[in-house]
């Protein structure tokens, strides 16, 4: 579509109203700049030349370039008025739509089974983002926190996730943006005005990056945990091949960056399947460990059925852990494009099942484990790992270890994707498309991931620290500041009462539970 003074489409015309307000009144000669290297945003096959790599996303997400904003261009990354693009064959965005559509529209979606994209699939996909090194940690917050505290988090935790996420696709439906950063441009960029704008994106950008990077670096440092002691039963503790970074650098360079370097999400629906499916593999045979060792021995001493306020406020350990077990925000726009018939009714199927899968497993292995370990779940020497708490010649064990290597492997690829998106987005929105390019940030992202993780070798840590702060901002104040912005009505009214009851609770929880974890793990061990 071209943008100049003269040239609007009837369907441009009609798109107007989806646009900030602070752009709608702005000269058409606005509309027509032309942002740096000289390649026009919406230029494509159609201009005679190859497209850009933020088109390129754009359409990907079923967006159509429709102008761009003066102010910024000489930033070239960020523009919030994007309009929906109108095809034909897009799927629609209605129940009724929804329903009504063709099935041989998706022709490209069915042709395996289960389909990519179907709700099977979505399901997967979104409970293998949710589920990983966080259930390794669930038996550690629960003996920090006592029982009745932790499953009253994992359940409080688990209705948020489902809400937000619900918040989260209310506000592309009423933008029909499809990423945090467009939707915060779109939010608060006409507040701000200017460069001020452009930082806002820049703001949500970085934790985004930071949020992903961060787990995925905890993934990392989970598999050396798991790794490194099964090799030493197989290979001996001496051996080259049971050395940590030895082994954790090998399986990045054999399984994690080959799947990283993926371009669709839902190419990973079959690793995400056994992903989750090994998960559920984990559950079992920790739990009936768990249950054979408190068969024999009882239940150890010192449980804590309610809340464990001998450590002082280090009960408060487990809330960002609990957070960071179920962060999958930033997975849902891609999960949801990719939907088979995408609607609001579909999603929610998905986000509900694959909610309810997550915290019936987080649940089992929290509990359980710890009414067999109890508080030496707490040692140091375990790492807040509870496979380190079974000996080494555990065959049951070793298996888990085997398939919970398999998870995070499959887990990784999935925040090296967001990241791997903000920096094309930052730094090369306006390049066309290099296959070079691509290997080479997403080579870059994984390797700096395994560098930082040979050198950080606790996950109680780095799970505390990012689920107290980024996650808290993507997850969770985020989606609530969004519908805050969008949804008519005031400040007190049903439409935003609870976004902003979300929005206050979720900067408190953070705070404190990013300050124990600072406390306990760096100031008390001075």
């Amino acid at each position: 579509m071209m943008a100049g003074a003269n040239s609007k489409s009837e369907d441009a015309m009609a798109m107007e109203p989806l646009l900030p307000l602070h752009l709608a009144d702005e000269g058409d000669d606005h509309f027509a700049t032309t942002p740096p290297g000289g390649a026009r945003y919406g230029d494509g096959p159609s201009d005679g030349g190859l497209p850009a790599l933020r088109e390129t996303y754009l359409k990907q997400l079923g967006y159509t370039p429709l102008i761009f904003r003066n102010q910024v261009k000489r930033f070239g990354q960020f523009f919030a008025a994007l309009s929906p693009m109108r095809q034909r064959k897009r799927p629609a965005k209605t129940d009724q739509q929804g329903e009504e559509l063709e099935p041989d529209a998706f022709s490209y979606h069915q042709s395996i089974i289960p389909s990519k994209g179907s709700i099977r699939g979505s399901v997967f996909n979104l409970a293998g983002a949710t589920l990983g090194a966080g259930a390794l940690s669930l038996p550690y917050a629960v003996a920090v926190s006592g029982i009745g505290f932790a499953v009253a988090q994992l359940l409080l935790a688990a209705f948020l996730t489902v809400y937000t996420i619900r918040l989260l696709i209310r506000a592309e439906d009423i933008t029909k943006l499809k990423s945090y950063e467009d939707l915060a441009l779109y939010c608060f960029g006409k507040k701000v005005g200017g460069d001020a704008a452009y930082s806002v994106a820049i703001f949500v950008e970085l934790n985004i990056l930071i949020f992903c990077f961060g787990i995925a670096v905890a993934y990392l440092v989970t598999l050396g945990d798991i790794v490194t002691p099964l090799s030493e039963l197989v290979f001996g503790a001496q051996s080259v091949l049971a050395q940590r970074w030895v082994l954790m650098s090998i399986a990045c360079v054999t399984i994690m960056l080959p799947l990283s370097l993926l371009k669709d999400i839902s190419s990973l629906q079959f690793s995400s399947i056994l992903g989750v499916l090994s998960i559920i593999f984990l559950v079992f045979a920790v739990c009936l460990r768990s249950i054979m060792l408190a068969s024999a021995s009882g239940l150890p001493e010192g449980i804590d059925w309610t809340i464990n306020l001998r450590r002082g406020p280090d009960f408060m350990l487990s809330v960002p852990i609990v957070m960071f077990a179920f962060t999958c925000q930033v997975n849902v726009f891609s999960i949801y494009t990719e939907l088979q018939r995408p609607c609001i009714r579909r999603m929610n199927k998905v986000v509900d099942r694959a909610t309810l899968i997550s915290v019936a497993i987080y649940l089992v292995i929290g509990v359980v484990a710890y009414l067999a370990f109890g508080p030496s779940l707490v040692d140091p020497k375990n790492k807040g790992n509870i496979l380190l708490s079974f000996p080494l010649d555990d065959t049951w064990i070793a298996i888990s270890r085997a398939a919970i290597t398999f998870t995070v492997s499959v887990a990784f690829p999935l925040n090296i994707f967001p990241c791997r998106f903000t920096i094309d987005m930052m730094f090369f929105a306006y390049s066309q498309d290099s296959l070079a390019r691509h290997v080479a940030v997403t080579a870059g992202l994984v390797f700096l991931a395994l560098l930082l993780a040979i050198f950080c070798p606790s996950i109680n840590v780095v799970f505390g620290i990012i689920g107290g702060t980024c996650s808290t901002v993507v997850c969770f104040c985020l989606p609530a500041a969004f519908i805050l912005k969008l949804e008519d009505g005031p400040l007190l009214g049903p439409k935003k009462l609870g976004s902003l009851v979300l929005f206050v609770g979720a900067i408190i929880i953070g705070v404190v539970g990013t300050g124990v974890t600072i406390w306990s793990n760096f100031i008390l061990q001075q």
